[in-house]
């Protein structure tokens, strides 16, 4: 068995294939792969399992060490440098179609110093170009060297038997796997990434003024009260007409993928504004839509006044409807200001998820709510013989009822309503089932 969180780390200069690797060792998690430098910024991982052997593959930005370089390329590499350093094996990717580069040069030497176990992989091994290269590698000086492709898969499968056999091992390892999946998402800019390392106490997220920093999911764990929580940072979601290039439009499609595997979505919004945009209310909707558990965090406190505090209640009157159902928390990431309640109000927003109740108790509230308030429809009056919880995460009702159709989105409402004044389901949607009740 290996170590338990054993790091396997690519790293190679830009544009070499680290990402298409990345993405043939992954099993879930899928690293973005364009024909630009820097599109990978942060780091992502995944957990691969090889052969009943299971650790931690970790993507990383292009290391750059030329002097004067911009803030964020400078932050890429301190951030793949950090990686590195807690790294159980390196995976060092060169494209062996150009041969060895002054950049391969210098980052080699840099590994060499790291003193880490290390596989050398010349990528790109199908290609006649890479054949008249290939000799050059061996001045790099690393003892392992792997021929690969990995776009076309070729000697994957060897280079994972290799990397289970270099890896230490633990007589036993324990499991990490998460009780439930969080994603903060929102429009660029609004402190979802600062808000990401103050949740994980650590600089897991690359933070900048410049909007789009962030362009893919990135996901981190948290341990809180003995349960271990997936939190997902997601790129900045900009309206359709802004999208123009095909990595906002991966952007996009890699947040929406992860609310949809998520349990709680955590609607990050700039508080300064005043006020909720029509994106910010799309999300909603959609997250609401795909039965999440939601939490509407107004950032910026520090910087709302009270002109501006007027102005959000006036502005969010008109969706009070949907607003009441969720919880919402003002915060501030600058400050410090709430942010250490946020978990525990993740935790009780879990909880309420995951809320029972009885069959007799919903029954008898739902038919005492029909006596005081009857429903009628086409003049024929609604009748519910029971209800009966079917599910969790969300609460799923089955309501048995003597005709199923005259029970539409209003009536279910109505239902609802019932069980919202009885219970706190604040964050969580509750979903009807309707059944004709056969005797």
């Amino acid at each position: 068995m290996l170590k338990q969180g054993s790091k396997v780390v690519i790293i190679g200069r830009t544009n070499v294939g680290k990402s298409t690797l990345f993405n043939r060792l992954s099993t879930s998690v899928k690293s973005m792969v364009l024909d630009y430098q820097g599109v990978t910024r942060d780091f992502v991982y995944d957990d691969v399992v090889w052969r009943e052997a299971q650790f931690q593959l970790l993507d990383t930005g292009g290391i750059d060490f030329k002097k004067g370089l911009d803030f964020l390329t400078e932050a890429i590499r301190e951030r793949a440098i950090v990686v590195l350093q807690e790294a159980d094996l390196v995976l060092f990717l060169c494209d062996g179609s150009i041969g060895v580069t002054l950049e391969d040069t210098t980052l080699a030497r840099f590994v060499h110093k790291l003193e880490k176990p290390t596989i050398l992989l010349i990528n790109k091994s199908d290609s006649k170009q890479t054949q008249d290269h290939i000799q050059e590698f061996d001045k790099l000086g690393f003892e392992k060297t792997l021929e690969i492709s990995a776009q076309h898969g070729l000697g994957i499968a060897e280079l994972l038997d290799e990397i289970v056999a270099m890896l230490p091992e633990q007589e036993k390892a324990l499991g990490d796997e998460p009780e439930y999946k969080v994603v903060l998402i929102g429009k660029p800019n609004v402190g979802k990434s600062s808000l990401m390392n103050l949740l994980v106490k650590r600089d897991r997220s690359l933070v900048s003024d410049i909007p789009g920093t962030t362009r893919e999911a990135i996901s981190d764990n948290i341990h809180f009260y003995q349960e271990t929580i997936k939190v997902t940072d997601t790129a900045g979601l900009r309206r359709k007409s802004s999208i123009d290039e095909n990595i906002e439009q991966l952007m996009v499609k890699s947040s929406l993928t992860a609310v949809k595997e998520s349990d709680i979505v955590l609607l990050l919004i700039d508080g300064h504004e005043g006020q909720l945009s029509q994106q910010e209310l799309k999300l909603l909707s959609y997250a609401y839509g795909e039965n999440k558990a939601i939490i509407v965090l107004r950032n910026k406190e520090d910087l709302i006044t009270p002109d501006i505090e007027a102005e959000w209640k006036f502005d969010s009157a008109p969706y009070e409807y949907l607003l009441k159902k969720v919880e919402m928390l003002t915060i501030s990431c600058k400050t410090g200001l709430n942010v250490g309640k946020v978990m525990p109000l993740i935790k009780d927003v879990w909880e309420r998820f995951n809320t029972r109740f009885s069959s007799t108790e919903l029954t008898v509230l739902f038919k005492e709510g029909l006596e005081r308030t009857p429903l009628y429809k086409g003049g024929h009056r609604l009748k519910l013989f029971s209800a009966k919880q079917i599910a969790t995460k969300p609460p799923l009702v089955r309501l048995n009822v003597n005709e199923p159709l005259w029970f539409g989105d209003s009536q279910k409402s109505f239902f609802e309503n019932l069980l919202r004044k009885e219970y706190n389901l604040k964050g969580i949607p509750v979903v009807f089932a309707v059944c004709k009740m056969s005797f």
